[in-house]
């Protein structure tokens, strides 16, 4: 617990110290055009996420078999991607690029569903068809 109250305390002057290395490196145009920007894309990651978020999680669950939990969590990831795109600093940038690379994770197998067949999945076997004979009058259809 004392480790995390060190780094929440630590990371804004890390984010600073970075600035002021950066700029002195490159100089002020340059980084606060890059911090512009950079706020700019968290912004359109943010718009866009209104809907997406319900969209692909709901796509994610309809496919069936089995889903990747990196996968469920894209839109939590873009997410805070836009949110660390719009905190102003070299590193809440990079960890934001770090969340938005597209990595499989570990596929999770969906609890009550069948495994999804592919186009090369062939089920064979011998059926018999087993009329019941209480009810001659029923129809199979």
């Amino acid at each position: 617990m004392r480790g995390l109250l060190w780094l929440i305390l630590l990371y804004p002057l890390a984010e600073i110290v970075s600035l002021i290395m950066l700029t002195d490196k490159f100089g002020g145009g340059p980084v606060l055009l890059w911090l512009i920007a950079s706020a700019l894309l968290g912004f359109v990651l943010l718009r866009n996420q209104k809907l997406a978020m319900l969209l692909s999680a709901g796509a994610l669950l309809r496919s069936g078999g089995e889903v990747s939990l990196y996968s469920l969590l894209w839109p939590v990831r873009t997410l805070l991607a836009g949110v660390l795109l719009i905190i102003p600093g070299p590193i809440s940038d990079l960890i934001a690029l770090l969340l938005l690379l597209p990595l499989k994770g570990p596929s999770v197998r969906m609890p009550n569903r069948p495994p999804a067949a592919g186009p090369d999945d062939v089920i064979d076997g011998e059926f018999r068809r087993v009329d019941d004979p209480a009810d001659p009058g029923r129809r199979l259809h």
